[in-house]
């Protein structure tokens, strides 16, 4: 069991931690790095979708995909019905320098027909998919100027002005996420220097966060805990 005294630190760091995301996330999101079909099986179909996207309606006609350093990709992507059709839309969030700058990176929507629905500018993970839903289409929370969004579905299209949705507070949350991981059998064999970790998995949930760790006996290794704080469920990562 966690003390009051020490959830109230953790609760301390977790707030500072939601309140500078931007310093953390830009310091990595600048990476030195036709298919029509209703139903992505595998994530090799997935890739290989999301990469025909990229390379047709995100990079210009003699424009080609640029090498990164370490095999870091540069982009990320995430699937998600957001409509409740039954098929998966696809968010893709550009990591490389023409795509970025200081305050975030370029992200785009697209259909399961590879048709643009929205793109952002200046925007950075963690980009999640909410509970809350409006005109059938489920929120999207993203981030942006130090900040969490919730980006909601208006005549017909997603708002696109990030300033001017509405704040997305989930700091009550990261802290049960934060107990959760602590109290996890993977964390108390040895665990130390547990921390927010913001590139989780695009389109995860909107109660689910990523930790990173280390261990006593393997400091040099980082670990990574994915922790959903409605279902009270801890996994390692990936």
């Amino acid at each position: 069991m966690i003390k009051y005294g020490a959830l109230y630190v953790l609760f301390s760091v977790v707030f500072v931690g939601v309140v500078m995301i931007a310093d953390r996330i830009h310091n990595d999101h600048l990476l030195t790095q036709t298919k029509d079909s209703v139903y992505l099986d595998n994530d090799k179909e997935r890739a290989t979708f999301a990469a025909e996207i990229v390379r047709q309606y995100i990079l210009k006609s003699d424009q080609s995909l640029p090498t990164t350093e370490g095999g870091l990709s540069p982009y990320f992507y995430g699937y998600a019905d957001l409509n409740n059709d039954g098929s998966d839309e696809v968010f893709i969030l550009m990591q490389t320098e023409e795509y970025c700058t200081k305050k975030g990176c370029q992200g785009y929507l697209f259909s399961h027909t590879q048709q643009k629905l929205a793109q952002w500018i200046n925007i950075y993970q963690p980009i999640l998919v909410a509970d809350e839903s409006h005109n059938g289409w489920r929120d999207i929370l993203m981030s942006d100027d130090n900040k969490m969004y919730r980006i909601e579905y208006h005549d017909g299209h997603y708002l696109t002005d990030v300033s001017k949705a509405p704040e997305f507070n989930n700091r009550q949350q990261a802290l049960v996420a934060v107990g959760l991981a602590l109290d996890s059998k993977y964390y108390r064999k040895g665990g130390s220097n547990l921390a927010l970790n913001y590139s989780q998995p695009i389109f995860d949930c909107q109660q689910c966060f990523l930790f990173s760790f280390n261990r006593y006996d393997e400091s040099d290794n980082d670990f990574y805990l994915l922790v959903n704080s409605k279902e009270k469920k801890v996994s390692m990562y990936p």
